[in-house]
């Protein structure tokens, strides 16, 4: 376990750095005493200093350390520390600085790589202890297995390992390296293809482009398949010791990259790279003790490369990310533990007036309410908005919203994220369709209303001017009497119908027989039709009596128009059918479905359970494609009538929770189907 001083002013920050780093490393806190620094300082790998905490009393004690030794490595890290000062301590020797709300993730990579690139130098060093003097293992050899040449070679390469690389700095490093200090005129180094499974060539000395270019090894046969079960060096007399079908895999592969020795890069297990050697230039066999040296060395690399291959990665996929983010039409925030902003893109900031601000690092109360508000409820409770719809009264904007919060594999809360759009030139254009719509309406409830008031006023008109004329006729007065109170009474109703859509309505529900509202419905029109005399309304009850939860007086409102329209498309002594019936529905229409869900979920409990009341006439049916239209206001087949008895019909039985269908064959008559939800009444 790797040792680590953490000089700090705060103790409960140990705590947090050890959540960061993990249970593999040993935190040795110190407060800046100076002989408990000193004291601490060789029992430890890296040093990391609390900048928050400490100030410009950090740069004093970076050249503490450096003094006492100057080879140690230094980690900064704090929160909104000055500029000035981070740049005085990298003057001073300070290896890196992490700022926690902005780069945390940076802290553990690096902490890992000091660590890793301390136990290779360490290996190094052990190595040239172990080879120096030591006698060669080949007796036809009296040279020394580490010569000057080759101790340089060490040196080199600790060096290079220990400083800032990049991947195709350090495997082009790494072959002329062994070209130049082994003498071998052709090399390849393939790594793995973590996308496609395969072995690539990365990097390569002595080999034309095209092979470059076109080799594939495959995990699951030849080389790869061998080096990673058995993990050592092949050569091409090792592979008399193979099974025959192998070997010949293996030597094939060895002859395409041009290689008498093959090396695996296996530095945690897995097989990450295969490194091949060529001929040497003085064509002699390459002794066992060199490529046991190569072996060591391709091991050590190894960890290099796997390093920056896992950096690479993580540096796409954080660049990728970015990308998205950048050229987002929605606007995305997310926020840690600490309810510190961790992600803020251009749009976000752009929709919230932010544009030059980074946001990032700051407190989540930073964001205007109701969206800080939203997050943080998202983040303690657990509590997820879709697709919500909130004003944030600080850029007077409308922003549809949606919450979730962020956890790790172990499933514990790492933040909450939040992603939102604009909404507010949708509800623009709403407003404007609106006031179309409004417009619209008015239009034609002018010109209904009109040529309503107009049919009216006419026969009044006439009789009235008849009225001097006829006064004592005790027959025309009766004549006059009915005409004027049946047109005021047409006035009354079209005034009821409009004042129906002038405010919400309020439902007082009870329970009640589908039969009994029917009966009343019939009763109300056989009041109003003078016509209905003539006709014959058949009603068709259920055997048991079927409830509904409804508004008594609406409900027979509703019924009430649908029975006059069906009443009135007669012809004189046909036949209106009134058929009750009962049906568990197999589906409902989505939008039905939809609407009945908001309105009242709480007396659905069988949401597929319906009465069905059918209203059928005999008269000539609805025109083609109508059957949709009839419920649109001011729709009519009719001379007469302000067409919104269907429409209001519509919106009561919605409102209940029900809809309505209707079917019309040309010729045969019109069918009216009304679905309520059935009442249960409790146990």
């Amino acid at each position: 376990m790797a040792s680590i001083l953490f000089i700090t002013r705060e103790e409960k920050r140990k705590d947090f750095l050890a959540q960061v780093l993990g249970s593999r490393y040993f935190i040795i806190t110190g407060n800046g005493n100076k002989e408990r620094i000193e004291s601490l300082i060789p029992l430890v790998e890296l040093v990391i200093i609390d900048f928050s905490s400490l100030s410009w009393e950090g740069l004093d004690m970076i050249s503490r350390i450096k003094r006492y030794s100057d080879s140690a490595t230094i980690i900064g890290i704090g929160r909104e520390v000055k500029e000035e000062i981070v740049k005085a301590a990298r003057k001073r020797g300070l290896y890196e600085y992490v700022d926690v709300d902005r780069n945390l993730t940076l802290l553990p990579r690096l902490v890992r790589e000091k660590i890793e690139r301390d136990m290779f130098l360490s290996r190094f060093e052990e190595e040239k202890k172990l080879f120096k003097g030591q006698p060669a293992l080949s007796p036809k050899s009296e040279r020394k297995i580490v010569t000057s040449a080759e101790r340089e070679f060490l040196e080199q390469m600790s060096s290079f390992l220990t400083c800032g690389y990049n991947l195709d700095e350090l495997t082009n490093f790494f072959l002329n390296l062994i070209a130049r200090k082994f003498g071998i005129t052709r090399l390849c180094l393939l790594l793995k293809d973590r996308v496609n499974n395969i072995y690539r060539i990365k990097a390569c000395l002595g080999l034309a482009d095209h092979i470059k270019k076109y080799v594939q090894l495959h995990p699951e046969r030849g080389l790869a398949r061998w080096l990673t079960r058995e993990g050592t060096v092949v050569t091409r007399e090792s592979t008399l010791n193979i099974d025959l079908k192998t070997a010949y895999e293996i030597k094939q592969e060895m002859k395409l990259i041009q290689s008498n020795v093959v090396i695996p890069l296996s530095p945690q297990g897995e097989l990450i790279g295969i490194l091949g050697l060529g001929p040497r230039i003085t064509g002699e066999e390459m002794p066992s003790e060199e490529i046991k040296q190569i072996f060591l060395f391709s091991n050590q690399a190894g960890i290099a490369i796997q390093n920056l291959l896992y950096y690479e990665e993580m540096s796409y996929q954080k660049n990728y990310i970015e990308n998205i983010l950048k050229d987002a039409s929605s606007g995305v925030i997310s926020v840690d533990v600490e309810k510190k902003i961790t992600t803020c893109n251009p749009r976000a900031r752009k929709l919230l007036n932010l544009d030059l601000e980074d946001l990032k690092g700051q407190d989540i109360r930073r964001l205007p309410s109701p969206l800080g508000d939203l997050l943080y409820e998202t983040l303690t409770d657990g509590v997820s908005h879709i697709r919500e719809e909130v004003y944030v009264p600080a850029v007077k904007r409308w922003m549809g919203i949606s919450t979730n919060q962020m956890k790790d594999a172990q499933g514990n809360v790492t933040g909450s994220l939040m992603i939102f759009t604009d909404l507010t030139p949708i509800k623009i254009l709403e407003e404007e369709r609106k006031k179309i719509q409004k417009m619209d309406f008015l239009s034609r409830v002018a010109a209904r209303l009109s040529h309503e008031l107009r049919n009216s006023f006419v026969p009044i008109k006439s009789v009235a001017e008849l009225l001097p004329a006829r006064y004592l006729d005790k027959e025309f007065q009766k004549d006059f009497f009915s005409v004027v109170k049946r047109e005021i009474e047409r006035i009354d109703d079209l005034i009821e119908r409009l004042l129906f859509f002038s405010q919400p309505l309020k439902l007082d529900r009870t329970a009640q027989s589908v039969s009994q509202l029917v009966e009343q419905a019939i009763a109300r029109v056989k009041e109003k039709v003078a016509e209905s005399e003539k006709i014959k309304i058949n009603v068709y009850p259920p055997k048991e009596n079927l409830m509904v939860y409804v508004d008594r007086s609406y409900m027979i409102q509703a019924l009430n128009h649908i029975l006059v329209n069906s009443v009135e498309a007669l012809p004189d002594k046909n036949m209106v059918k009134v058929n009750i019936s009962f049906e568990i529905l197999k589906s409902v229409p989505e939008n039905f479905l939809n609407s009945i869900k908001k309105k009242d979920k709480k007396l659905l409990t069988g949401l597929e359970k319906f009465v069905k009341i059918e209203i059928k006439d005999t008269g000539p049916g609805l025109p083609e494609g109508k059957e949709n239209k009839i419920f649109d206001p001011f729709f009519t087949t009719k001379n007469r009538g302000i067409g919104l008895g269907l429409t209001i019909s519509q919106s009561i039985i919605e409102e209940h929770g029900g809809f309505i269908v209707a079917r019309s064959e040309k010729g045969k008559g019109t069918t009216m189907l009304v679905y309520l939800p059935l009442y249960q009444i409790p146990e």
